[in-house]
């Protein structure tokens, strides 16, 4: 069996396989970006989890794929627990629509039916060719999730009849004082009161370099673009903008796509929304698994922003590509007919039925004890 190999602090002992891009990525997250104290985390089979604070937040490799070159890649989460003790009644649903999913940045809420709760989800693709700046956004993703637990999660918490999802270290217990990455997103705010660093040359030279191909058009706004993406007999439109700043973090990009799909009413179209975020953000990336779904005038929506600090050249060639995907993939979801709604529900009594389906047409296989094993027993703080 393969031992660990996710750098720490002292390489671990017996790491005697050379680390895959993925590897390299977490371990630079942990001992470089995030400088993770060993006191308040814990490595995995495939990652670590530490608390910044009180929030506990893992980063880890849940997947692996095969391109069509033979390329490898590799799905990397970071998910940050939010709340606890949660039931999606109708108020809830509106809350958490109008709070982390209407204002998501770089991360999404998905919901834990089992554990009903509530975590921060975001999900990126790790090759070799694009490790070298998506570790950038992975990491900011991670420090966007600290921010949004410390600041969203007592006030959404007391909106929706839940409690924060703070816990304890297995060990070390109650971290008392943050870390300084816990108020690492200030970068973001400071940033944000600074002109838009996206400027209208670059959005002209994204439209006629590679966006406006047919089937797609695309078209050059004040601040921004317009792209329309096919959707069966409709069209799929999608606005990138440097005018709209974000209530957190100020001037930045914002990217909103709209897909034409109408559900019978709003609280099952927030419950397709969260759904999909499921889908998106923990076991299948659509493009980058950056932002959230979100119901809202009749449509879903996805919705993300990148702060000014992330700017880089060239970056939104790479953020047209993800949205392209994701218009594609909810295309085929929605005009062909291959969304599983079961495969997704929020309603325990579906995932109660799916699993029994599973157990009777699968050998009952050990699940691998994730995390660490003292984890069963951990306390929750408040």
């Amino acid at each position: 069996m393969r031992k660990c190999c996710i750098p720490n602090i002292y390489p671990p002992l017996g790491c005697d396989e050379p680390l895959n891009i993925a590897e390299q990525t977490i371990g630079w997250l942990r001992t470089e970006h995030l400088r993770a104290d060993e006191q308040w985390s814990y490595l995995l089979p495939t990652g670590f989890s530490w608390w910044a604070d009180q929030y506990l937040q893992t980063i880890e490799i849940v997947g692996e794929e095969t391109g069509p070159a033979g390329e490898t890649g590799y799905l990397v989460c970071v998910r940050t627990e939010l709340l606890r003790d949660l039931d999606l009644t109708e108020a809830a649903l509106a809350e958490i629509n109008a709070l982390p999913m209407r204002c998501a940045s770089m991360a999404g809420p998905v919901y834990d039916v089992p554990a009903r709760r509530l975590d921060l989800w975001s999900l990126v693709r790790v090759t070799a060719d694009n490790e070298g700046w998506i570790r950038f956004l992975l990491g900011a993703a991670a420090v966007v999730q600290l921010a949004e637990a410390r600041t969203l999660g007592p006030v959404l918490a007391q909106a929706v009849g839940a409690l924060p999802a703070t816990s304890d270290h297995p060990e070390s217990g109650h971290r008392h004082t943050p870390d300084q990455m816990a108020y690492a997103a200030a970068v973001f705010v400071d940033s944000g009161d600074r002109p838009p660093a996206w400027t209208q040359a670059e959005f002209t030279d994204a439209v006629s370099q590679y966006m406006n191909r047919p089937p797609v058009a695309a078209a050059v706004e004040d601040r921004g673009v317009s792209i329309e993406f096919p959707f069966g007999d409709q069209i799929s439109p999608c606005r990138l903008r440097a005018d709209q700043p974000h209530p957190l973090y100020g001037n930045g990009l914002l990217v909103l796509q709209r897909f034409p799909v109408k559900a019978p009413s709003e609280d099952e179209g927030i419950r397709m929304a969260l759904s999909l975020n499921a889908a998106d953000l923990t076991r299948q990336v659509t493009g980058y698994g950056l932002g959230s779904y979100v119901y809202a005038d009749g449509a879903l929506h996805h919705t993300a922003f990148l702060p000014n600090a992330l700017h880089r050249p060239g970056l939104l060639g790479n953020v047209f590509s993800s949205c392209a995907a994701r218009a594609q993939r909810m295309a085929a979801r929605f005009t062909e007919g291959t969304w599983d709604a079961d495969a997704f529900s929020l309603d325990p009594a579906v995932l109660a039925r799916r699993l029994e389906r599973q157990r009777t047409a699968a050998p009952v296989r050990e699940r691998p004890l994730r995390g660490c094993p003292m984890m069963g027993a951990r306390a929750g703080g408040n």
